[in-house]
C-alpha cells in the first residue's frame, strides 16, 4: 500500500474508533454496533483492493513472461538445427506450464475470494460483537 493511503486508512480508523469510544461513553450501543459494522466493512474494502492489487501487478508479470516466450517460439525458425528445434520444444513446454500455473493461480484467487465473501456476515457479527466486548469492559 502506498504511503499516502497507508496514512488515509489510519485516519480513517482513527476517526472511527473516536466515533465508537463516543458511543461507547455514551453506551449508546445501536449506534456503536452500526459504527462498527462500517468500521468493519470499510476495512475489509480495503483489504480485497489490496490483494487484488498485488495479485493483479504479480499476474501480469507472469502473463508478459508468457507472451515473450510465445513470441520467442513462433519466431524461431523451423529450419535450423535439430538442438533449436529441442529448445524450441522445451520452451514450449515451459510456455504450457507457466500457462497452467497462471490458470491454476487465477482459479484459486477466484476460489479464495469466493470463500471470504460466503462467511462474510459471520465474520462481520463476530468483528461487532469481539470490538464490542473491547469497549465495554473497563
Amino acid at each position: 500500500m502506498e504511503k499516502r493511503l497507508r496514512k488515509a486508512f489510519n485516519e480513517d480508523v482513527e476517526k472511527y474508533r473516536r466515533i465508537l469510544l463516543s458511543c461507547a461513553n455514551k453506551s449508546d450501543w445501536e449506534t456503536f454496533k452500526m459504527n462498527a459494522g462500517r468500521l468493519f466493512d470499510y476495512i475489509e474494502s480495503i483489504e480485497i483492493s489490496e490483494i487484488e492489487r498485488r495479485f493483479y501487478r504479480i499476474s501480469w508479470v507472469i502473463i508478459g513472461a508468457l507472451f515473450f516466450s510465445v513470441i520467442v517460439i513462433v519466431s524461431m525458425n523451423f529450419d535450423l538445427r535439430e538442438e533449436i528445434i529441442r529448445l524450441r520444444k522445451l520452451m514450449g513446454l515451459a510456455a504450457l506450464m507457466g500457462g497452467s500455473f497462471q490458470l491454476y493461480f487465477y482459479l484459486n484467487f477466484l476460489w479464495y475470494l469466493e470463500q471470504k465473501n460466503a462467511h462474510y456476515e459471520r465474520r462481520r457479527e463476530r468483528f461487532i460483537s469481539n470490538i464490542e466486548k473491547d469497549f465495554s469492559s473497563p
